[in-house]
């Protein structure tokens, strides 16, 4: 009997995430705070970072805007009480433009999160002017990559996330309303090769249906 396309198409996907499963990529979703530091829903932005390994004692994050409404992020901000990140070393995405450091210095209103974020020197990033044009806009990326401290690897950073010891803020502008909003790593996070599996199951399931 013959094998259904769909069947074998599942098979090399499954293969070829297996091969990387034990390295896989970590996302972080970016969660809005707000003045008084309390994370709230924002079903219309979507903001979340890939967390990847970038080479020889690198490391790379990657921010991703999926949202459905008008939004840009334009300033970005470490907070690495871990220790693991020792600077920044290239900065590059699609119809982004980026320039350390970041202006104002620390993340808008994070001093009112328990604990209190505060930007470690030189771990920021700002878009050039203008700003909401070059910042990262719905559909659009960016990247940072840091160069790590010695003997220091990716899983020390994921952990770092994990545990909030290694946060990451994000300022964002250009919403509907002409607000802007400050959001935060939050330590749950997915490894992308179980996000790719997820979708293809929804696929294979759909094309199922038919």
């Amino acid at each position: 009997m013959r094998k259904k396309p769909w069947a074998i198409w599942f098979l090399l996907l499954w293969f070829a995430l297996c091969g990387s499963s034990l390295k896989a990529n970590m996302v972080y979703p970016l969660k809005v705070f707000t003045s008084e530091g309390l994370y709230h829903d924002s079903p219309d932005l979507n903001l979340y970072i890939e967390v990847s390994n970038g080479g020889v004692n690198q490391v790379e994050f990657s921010f991703y805007n999926e949202s459905s409404i008008d939004s840009s992020i334009t300033q970005i901000y470490f907070d690495d009480d871990d220790g693991s990140l020792l600077g920044i070393a290239d900065i590059e995405g699609l119809g982004v433009s980026f320039s350390q450091p970041a202006a104002p210095g620390n993340l808008p209103g994070a001093k009112l999160l328990d604990p209190a974020f505060e930007t470690t020197s030189e771990f920021s990033i700002d878009a050039d002017s203008p700003p909401p044009k070059n910042g990262i806009n719905p559909g659009e990326w960016g990247v940072i990559t840091f160069d790590l401290i010695n003997n220091t690897t990716l899983e020390d950073v994921i952990s770092g996330l994990n545990t909030n010891i290694l946060r990451v803020g994000v300022h964002v502008i250009g919403l509907p309303d002409e607000s802007s909003v400050s959001a935060i790593s939050v330590s749950t996070p997915e490894p992308a090769t179980v996000i790719l599996l997820g979708t293809a199951g929804l696929w294979i399931f759909t094309r199922k249906k038919h």
